[in-house]
C-alpha cells in the first residue's frame, strides 16, 4: 500500500512538473487585467485544427479582412495538448490622411474562466494557411471583468492603417472548441463581430494546481510510511 501511494504520488508530480516549461513563463491574463503581449519567437504552430478563413470587415472608414486559427500543441501552448488561438488583421484601405484612422482593436470571446497566455509573432507561419508577416504588434492585451472577452490593442501606434497586425496568441489550457465571436473595432469608434472560435468544455488543471495535488500525495505517503 505504501509503494502504491508513493507511484501515485509520483505519477501527478512528475507530468505537472514536465508541463510547467512553457507555463511557468507565462504572463497570465486575469479577469479585469491587462498585460503587455510578449514574443512567442521561434514559434512552431503545432497541429492546425481549424479557421475561419479570410473575413472581410469595413468599420470606420477602414477596410480589410481578418482570421483566427486554432492550433494544439503550439511552441507557445500551456500544455502539450491545449489550444491556442491565433488572431490576424490586415488593412487594405484607411481615411486619408494616412494614419488617421485604423483598426484599434481585435477581440474574442467567450474565454469564460479558461486560463489565457498571450503572446504574439510578427513572422508569417507556413501552417497558418493565409498568414502574413506583420509590421503591428499589439502594445498590450486586456480582459473583461467577467473574463469572458480578451482584446488585443493597438493603441500606441495609433491602430493599423495599412499593412498586417502580427499573428496575435491567446494561449489556453482549453483541450476543446466551439463556436466563439471576433470583434474589430475602429480606432473612430464602430466595430464589427464575425463568426469564431473559443475554447471549448475541457480544460487541464493549471500545474500550480497538479503540483499541490501532487504534494499532498507525497505527504500522505510519507506519514504513511512513518505509521
Amino acid at each position: 500500500m505504501k509503494r502504491k501511494v508513493r507511484w501515485v504520488a509520483w505519477a501527478v508530480v512528475l507530468p505537472a512538473l514536465l508541463g510547467m516549461s512553457t507555463a511557468a513563463q507565462a504572463t497570465l491574463l486575469p479577469a479585469g487585467g491587462s498585460v503587455g503581449v510578449s514574443s512567442a519567437a521561434p514559434f512552431t504552430a503545432g497541429t492546425l485544427l481549424t479557421n475561419t478563413a479570410s473575413l472581410a470587415f469595413s468599420v470606420g472608414g477602414t477596410t480589410g479582412s481578418v482570421r483566427e486559427w486554432v492550433v494544439s500543441g503550439a511552441s507557445s501552448a500551456l500544455c502539450a495538448t491545449c489550444l491556442s488561438f491565433i488572431y490576424q488583421v490586415q488593412v487594405t484601405s484607411a481615411p486619408a490622411p494616412p494614419g488617421s484612422s485604423g483598426v484599434g482593436r481585435i477581440a474574442g470571446s467567450p474565454y469564460d474562466a479558461f486560463t489565457v497566455d498571450v503572446t504574439h509573432i510578427s513572422d508569417a507561419v507556413a501552417a497558418l494557411t493565409g498568414s502574413v508577416a506583420g509590421g503591428f504588434g499589439a502594445n498590450n492585451a486586456d480582459r473583461d471583468a467577467s473574463g469572458n472577452t480578451v482584446g488585443f490593442n493597438y493603441t500606441s501606434t495609433g491602430g493599423i492603417f495599412t499593412g498586417a497586425s502580427f499573428l496575435e496568441m491567446a494561449n489556453t489550457n482549453a483541450t476543446a472548441f466551439q463556436t466563439g465571436s471576433i470583434v474589430v473595432t475602429s480606432t473612430a469608434g464602430p466595430s464589427q463581430t464575425f463568426s469564431g472560435f473559443a475554447p471549448g468544455s475541457s480544460a487541464v488543471p493549471e500545474p500550480t494546481t497538479a503540483l499541490l495535488l501532487g504534494s499532498s500525495l507525497v505527504a500522505l505517503g510519507v506519514w504513511r510510511r512513518r505509521t
